[in-house]
């Protein structure tokens, strides 16, 4: 009796999880969206659907410290809620980016000039947003070899925000930015690392998926 008990709960924290995670992984759809299509209405709904993940976190975090303290998990069950509680803190953070971004594209000239080639812009967010999704699944489903893929499509991330980065810079240093652009080139500098931060907490979302399915401590933060 108190097994299935424990079980229900395990499984209503893992529900919630994902939950919040599908929250968080259609923020950073909506945020990009946004971004793409100068819509600042679809932004500022980005920033206020903040609070949702907020209250998901908070309430998650109270799912795992009651677990912790009256049931006294061993083994994959102390793994899956210690996963759940450091997840929380991924998925909270890529909230807060997401924010970040939706409050440059409120910002942004309409509509928005993005002085870099748009194939490797669109590749990066592109790759940003399926990340997230992708980190999520692989925790609802306990996938470790997709968990694993994240690391080597980082690299690729982190290639193309180096080189959007460089190509924005030069064409501030270079002139080629017209006056009324210089301010937009300065919010996309911010979009692009916020963006490549995210693309970092899906990375350790599937560290995490690791440890919770095998106890392997893939560069736990």
């Amino acid at each position: 009796m108190a097994r299935n008990r424990f079980v229900r709960k395990l499984n209503e924290l893992r529900r919630d999880v994902i939950g919040m995670g599908a929250v968080t992984s259609q923020s950073v759809k909506d945020v990009i969206t946004a971004l793409e299509t100068s819509d600042t209405a679809l932004a500022e709904r980005v920033i206020a659907n903040d609070d949702v993940i907020d209250n998901f976190d908070r309430k998650i975090e109270s799912q795992c410290v009651r677990l912790l303290a009256l049931e006294q998990p061993i083994a994959k069950d102390l793994r899956i809620i210690a996963t759940s509680f450091k997840m929380i803190t991924d998925l909270e953070r890529i909230g807060d980016w997401t924010v970040d971004v939706a409050e440059e594209v409120v910002t942004l000239h309409k509509p928005i000039h993005i002085p870099v080639s748009a194939s490797k812009f669109n590749e990066l967010v592109a790759e940003v947003k399926s990340m997230v999704a992708d980190s999520i699944e692989a925790y609802a489903q306990g996938d470790v070899q997709q968990a694993r893929g994240f690391e080597a499509r980082d690299d690729r991330i982190d290639y193309l925000y180096k080189d959007i980065i460089n190509s924005m810079v030069n064409s501030l240093a270079g002139g080629k930015c017209s006056t009324e652009t210089v301010t937009d080139v300065t919010s996309l500098l911010y979009i692009i690392r916020y963006l490549e931060r995210i693309a970092d907490h899906a990375v350790d979302i599937g560290n995490r998926v690791c440890y919770m399915e095998e106890g392997e401590r893939r560069y736990l933060r």
